[in-house]
């Protein structure tokens, strides 16, 4: 299933002095990409360069104010194509209370699974991200690196067509990050489309077949991962690898970047 941006744009109220809304702030300009079944496209950019206003816009969580955001032929926000949308947000929520592996046997049922079945899509999910040795404790009050990898389950709860993740490896220790990129990575091998917001090069030469600068709510640059790490090598007088992997994104959000492609 195709994820799709056309010339999306969104606002939020803007708060005056008194606290009063005065008119309308714009966080996200007319954006337009698309990412295609199997492909992994990172979302990077600045704080507050609208990134995590655009993964909602795609996951129909924020109505736009102009332009459209679809999955395969239909718009996000319409409750078909969200069945087959895995989406994780910037925060952790879970409900109070529940075990992680009632946490994700919950989401199961909600995903459309009953009985024994919700139980073994919980266990599988579990076992994808990496929380199988944790179901029994309150998911609540995990660790942030565990809630981040249990967010992660969620959404990769029914094997989506889409993915739309916001800082999947926050919190997590260098393992847990090699494993959650792996079964994003294997999410994408199965033919779903994925789009995450990353902010380590790293990460993304390891995950990432495009990346989409934002700046401004805008799209900056975009193009093969493989173009960037090669404009911020020649860019940089630090020509070592490690060089290159510390200093190419940076210079891609400072505006040093290969043209839109």
């Amino acid at each position: 299933m195709e994820i799709r941006a056309r010339e999306l744009s969104a606002s939020y109220p803007a708060a005056g002095r008194s606290g009063l809304a005065l008119g309308r702030r714009t966080v996200v300009r007319a954006v337009s990409f698309a990412v295609a079944p199997g492909e992994v496209v990172a979302l990077a950019g600045k704080n507050g360069s609208g990134k995590s206003t655009t993964l909602r816009l795609l996951a129909g969580l924020l109505p736009a104010d102009r332009g459209e955001a679809l999955l395969g032929e239909v718009p996000a926000t319409r409750s078909e194509a969200r069945r087959h949308l895995g989406y994780l947000a910037d925060e952790d929520e879970f409900p109070a209370g529940l075990s992680v592996r009632d946490t994700l046997r919950y989401a199961a049922v909600l995903a459309g699974y009953r009985g024994a079945g919700a139980r073994r899509e919980a266990e599988r999910a579990a076992e994808t991200a990496g929380v199988a040795e944790w179901l029994a404790i309150p998911a609540g009050r995990a660790s942030r690196g565990v809630r981040r990898r249990v967010s992660l389950a969620q959404a990769l709860l029914g094997e989506p067509r889409a993915l739309v993740l916001d800082e999947p490896l926050t919190g997590l220790d260098p393992e847990a990050r090699v494993s959650s990129l792996a079964a994003i990575r294997s999410a994408a091998g199965e033919g779903a489309a994925v789009i995450l917001s990353l902010h380590e090069a790293a990460a993304i030469e390891s995950v990432a077949d495009r990346l989409i600068v934002l700046a401004d709510g805008a799209v900056a640059a975009a193009g093969p991962v493989e173009d960037f790490v090669a404009k911020g090598g020649k860019d940089r007088s630090d020509r070592s690898a490690a060089g290159r992997s510390g200093g190419w994104l940076a210079a891609a959000l400072n505006g040093a970047s290969p043209p839109i492609r």
